[in-house]
């Protein structure tokens, strides 16, 4: 029962961390010790499962017995926990995180910033040997996230975060009209290779978001799609969302395929990399910032984040504090737990 309330937590922390901009889920797999399993879970998943799953329909034994067989086989019962938690986080605190994104950003990245920073050691303790190779795949990956980081520009972020209120200000303006012709304006202006590339940038971009430190979002930026696919969602252009899913699906399946070969044939060098990925994003999650609000009371409010900033001595970097230290202290709680379930079962 511990075990299971255990796996959803993870999985609610997960969820929240892909709701927050900047965050990475797979950072916060990676942080919670989780990240192997997972991507070996997943990894399992083919034919054979659609297959098993497909024949519960004959509602026989033998067809049962083979799902639960398949079922053991892909972890299903880890995965399920990890899905609710993740599931409840977006569908229930959805809210909340915009809430504390808009009134307590400051805090709320404290708090990541804290999980993130502490829980470092935990994948530095999956590296059996620490060498040459795994100190130059630590220093690639660190350099690629702050590289990504360091890059992006700053107008270009102002003018994104314009395009967004814009289409907030477009969808409220059909809903008023009930312009009924403009929700499939997306998917008629797009020509066949258009609609195979949204394919492919959905597996590109679900592939990144399973990276530590990888921002899907930024991703599909550079991809030049993530307007477009912002407006299908508001437009409810169910021909390029499907496409897109279509994409992250066979994406998901596919890459964690070969990030399970990788880490089956080179786990030291890969999980070094993913630790360099992982203490990348602290330097993009670093609290205080310059910033820009747009929008208005009738379309919402978007926060762009700018330069860095050196905290200054208020309450807001009290609570900042705080938090920080809330999310180490979890870590902590969650590697006592794991100790101390470790060592009952060598004693």
């Amino acid at each position: 029962m511990v075990d299971c309330l255990k796996s959803i937590l993870h999985g609610f922390l997960i969820g929240i961390a892909n709701i927050i901009p900047g965050v990475s889920g797979g950072s916060i797999a990676l942080a919670l010790g989780i990240y192997e399993r997972l991507i070996a879970a997943v990894g399992q998943f083919g034919a054979t499962t659609v297959w098993a799953t497909l024949r519960l329909v004959r509602f026989n034994e033998a067809a049962k017995q083979c799902f639960l067989e398949e079922w053991r086989r892909i972890d299903g019962a880890f995965l399920s926990w990890i899905a609710i938690g993740g599931a409840v986080a977006v569908v229930v605190f959805s809210r909340v995180m915009v809430w504390l994104l808009e009134f307590y950003h400051d805090p709320t990245y404290g708090f990541f910033s804290g999980l993130i920073l502490v829980s470092i050691l935990i994948p530095l303790k999956m590296v059996r040997r620490f060498g040459l190779a795994q100190i130059m795949s630590a220093l690639v990956a660190l350099g690629l996230v702050l590289l990504l980081t360091f890059t992006t520009n700053s107008d270009q972020q102002l003018e994104d975060a314009k395009r967004k209120v814009q289409l907030k200000q477009v969808k409220m303006e059909q809903a008023q009209t009930s312009d009924t012709n403009r929700a499939t304006a997306t998917s008629e202006r797009a020509g066949a290779w258009r609609l195979s590339f949204f394919v492919l940038c959905g597996a590109i971009a679900i592939s990144a978001m399973v990276l530590p430190g990888v921002s899907g979002s930024f991703v599909m930026i550079l991809l030049g799609v993530y307007f477009e696919i912002l407006q299908a969602v508001n437009e409810r252009d169910l021909v390029i969302v499907s496409l897109f899913a279509l994409g992250c699906g066979l994406g998901l399946v596919l890459f964690t395929r070969l990030l399970k070969w990788i880490l089956g044939r080179f786990h030291d060098p890969t999980i070094a990399f993913l630790t360099g990925l992982m203490a990348g994003s602290l330097v993009g999650l670093w609290p205080f910032r310059k910033f820009e609000i747009l929008g208005s009371d009738k379309v919402g409010f978007e926060r762009v984040d700018l330069g860095w900033v050196l905290p200054p001595a208020d309450w807001n970097t009290f609570a900042t504090l705080v938090a920080f230290l809330v999310g180490a202290g979890l870590v902590i709680v969650f590697l006592n737990y794991d100790r101390t379930k470790a060592q009952k079962k060598g004693g």
